[in-house]
C-alpha cells in the first residue's frame, strides 16, 4: 500500500526503505509537526494597512497533458507572484492558493490521474509556489516560511531536495511517468531551482538536467506538431457574392474607368457647346473692327485777315519729310520663298509670313519639328532687323479634334501659335513685341472640301506690322 506521506514509495514498498529528507542546517525553518490553521490573525500592524486584497483571479488554460492541464491555474500564478513587490494580505493569498490546490486534486482525478500521480504533483506544486513566494520582497516577512503550502499539505518544511530525487526516480521509466515528467519540466521552465539555488555551479548543473529531461520527453513524445493550432477552423465570413468572385482591385479599376469615361464625355460635351460660342465671339470682334471708323477732323476755323499772308511751304520741304517705311520681308526671305518653305505677302502696313502647318507640326501636336527650327531662327534674325509689333496666329481646318490636351481646334491653334512665339521671342530677345492668338478654322484661305485645301488652311501666320499701325 502506498504511503500518502512519501511520493517516492511504490506499491508494496518496505517502510524501512522510505526516503527521509532532513532540513538543511541554516536553511529554511523546519515544520512544527502540526497542520497550521489559515485563520490565524495577522500581526498587529505598525502603520495603517490597506484593506484585504481582492481574491486573486486564477486563469484556466490548456496543457500538454491532463495533469498539467489541471494545474494550469496554479502554474499561471507563478509569474504573477514572482514579479509582485508587495501584497496586502499574504495569509488570505495563501488560503486561496490552498483552496486552488484542493481544486487541482479534484480536476486531476477527473482527468484520469492516479492517486500516486496526484500526490506527487501536489508535492511539486507546493514546493514551486513556496519557493516563488519566499523569493519575493514581502515573502520573508509574511510568515510564509512557517505556514508554507508544503507544511500544510505534506507536513514538510522544504522540498527543494526531494523534487529532484523524485525526478531521477521517474526518469527510470519515462514512458509510464510522462505526465509527471512534463509537469516537472514546466516547473523548471518557470524558474524552479530547489537545491541547485545554493550549490556551487548550480545554474549550469540545473541547465544540464533540464536539457536531459527535454531530450527524454522529446524521445518519448516524438516530434511536436508543426502547426500552431491542429484543430483550427476558419471563421465563416459573410461576403458579398460579387466580391467573392471579383477581386476588389478589379472593381476599383472598373469604377475608375467609368469615372474617366464620364469625365471625357462631359469635357467633350462642354467643348462642343463652347465651339460655336468662340466662333461667334471671333466674328463679333471682326465686325466691330469693321464698324469702327475714325472721327472726321473738325473743320478749320477761318483765320483772321492779316496784313501779310503766311508763305506756303515749299515743294522741296514737303518732298523731304520722312515717311514710315512699310515692312518688307519678302526680300529678306527670298531663298526660303524659292524653296517653298514660306510665302510672304507684303502689304502697305504689314508683312505676312505664312508657314504650312503640316510641315511645322506633327498631326495633333503643338511641338515644332526639329527640321523647322532653323527656319524659325532665320525668320527671327530678319524680324530683329526691322521695328514693329509681331502677331502670330494659328489656324486649323474644319475637322474637330477632342483629346485630353487639345479639347478643341481653338486650343490646338493657340498652342501652336504659342510654340512659335516662344522660339522667336527667345532668339530675338524682344518678347514684348510678340503676341500669339488661336483662330481655329474661322479664317480659311481655301474651302475645306479636299485634303489639299484643308492642308492649306492648317498654317501659322507671322504678321509684322509697320510701327504705329497696331
Amino acid at each position: 500500500m502506498v504511503d500518502p506521506n512519501d511520493p517516492f514509495a511504490g506499491p508494496g514498498g518496505d517502510a524501512g526503505d522510505r526516503t527521509v529528507v532532513k532540513p538543511r542546517p541554516g536553511g529554511r525553518a523546519g515544520g512544527t509537526g502540526q497542520m497550521p490553521s489559515f485563520n490565524v490573525p495577522g500581526p498587529a500592524p505598525a502603520a495603517p494597512q490597506r484593506a484585504a486584497a481582492e481574491p486573486v483571479e486564477l486563469p484556466g488554460g490548456g496543457g500538454i497533458n491532463p495533469l498539467e492541464r489541471a494545474a494550469a491555474p496554479l502554474l499561471a500564478l507563478v509569474h504573477r507572484l514572482r514579479h509582485s513587490l508587495s501584497h496586502p494580505d499574504p495569509v488570505g493569498l495563501r488560503t486561496q492558493i490552498a483552496a486552488e490546490i484542493r481544486a487541482f486534486e479534484g480536476r486531476a482525478r477527473e482527468g484520469g490521474a492516479t492517486p500516486e500521480q496526484v500526490f506527487a504533483a501536489r508535492y511539486v506544486l507546493c514546493t514551486l509556489l513556496d519557493e516563488v513566494a519566499m523569493a519575493t520582497p514581502w515573502g520573508a516577512t509574511s510568515g510564509w516560511s512557517t505556514q508554507s503550502l508544503l507544511v500544510a499539505f505534506h507536513n514538510e518544511a522544504w522540498g527543494g531536495e526531494k523534487v529532484f530525487l523524485l525526478l531521477e526516480k521517474l526518469l527510470q521509466d519515462p514512458r509510464n511517468n510522462l505526465d509527471m515528467l512534463e509537469l516537472i519540466y514546466v516547473a523548471l521552465a518557470l524558474g524552479f531551482e530547489g537545491r541547485y539555488h545554493v550549490l556551487p555551479n548550480g545554474r549550469s548543473q540545473l541547465d544540464e538536467l533540464r536539457e536531459r529531461l527535454f531530450r527524454t520527453l522529446r524521445t518519448v513524445r516524438g516530434d511536436f506538431e508543426r502547426e500552431l493550432a491542429v484543430r483550427w477552423r476558419p471563421a465563416p465570413v459573410q461576403r458579398n457574392p460579387l466580391t467573392q468572385y471579383v477581386p476588389l482591385w478589379a472593381l476599383g479599376a472598373f469604377a475608375g474607368a467609368v469615372l474617366l469615361g464620364l469625365f471625357l464625355y462631359l469635357r467633350g460635351d462642354i467643348n462642343a457647346q463652347a465651339e460655336p460660342v468662340f466662333t461667334n465671339i471671333h466674328a463679333l470682334g471682326e465686325n466691330l473692327g469693321a464698324l469702327v471708323t475714325r472721327p472726321a477732323a473738325p473743320p478749320a476755323l477761318a483765320a483772321p485777315a492779316v496784313a501779310a499772308a503766311t508763305p506756303a511751304p515749299s515743294p522741296l520741304a514737303a518732298a523731304t519729310k520722312p515717311l514710315a517705311a512699310a515692312p518688307r520681308l519678302a526680300t529678306f526671305l527670298a531663298e526660303e520663298i524659292r524653296q517653298g518653305l514660306v510665302t510672304v505677302d507684303d502689304r502697305a502696313d504689314r508683312s505676312v509670313v505664312t508657314i504650312r502647318g503640316d510641315g511645322l507640326f506633327a498631326s495633333g501636336s503643338a511641338t515644332v519639328k526639329d527640321n523647322y527650327r532653323p527656319l524659325l531662327s532665320r525668320i527671327a534674325q530678319e524680324l530683329k532687323k526691322v521695328p514693329g509689333d509681331v502677331l502670330i496666329t494659328g489656324h486649323t481646318d474644319n475637322r474637330p479634334i477632342a483629346t485630353l490636351r487639345f479639347p478643341s481646334n481653338w486650343k490646338l491653334s493657340q498652342e501652336r501659335a504659342q510654340s512659335v512665339l516662344l522660339q522667336l521671342s527667345a532668339e530675338t530677345g524682344q518678347a514684348e513685341r510678340f503676341t500669339a492668338e488661336g483662330r481655329a478654322d474661322t479664317e480659311p484661305v481655301a474651302p475645306n472640301d479636299s485634303n489639299d485645301n484643308r492642308a492649306k488652311n492648317r498654317r501659322v501666320e507671322i504678321t509684322l506690322f509697320a510701327p504705329g499701325t497696331r
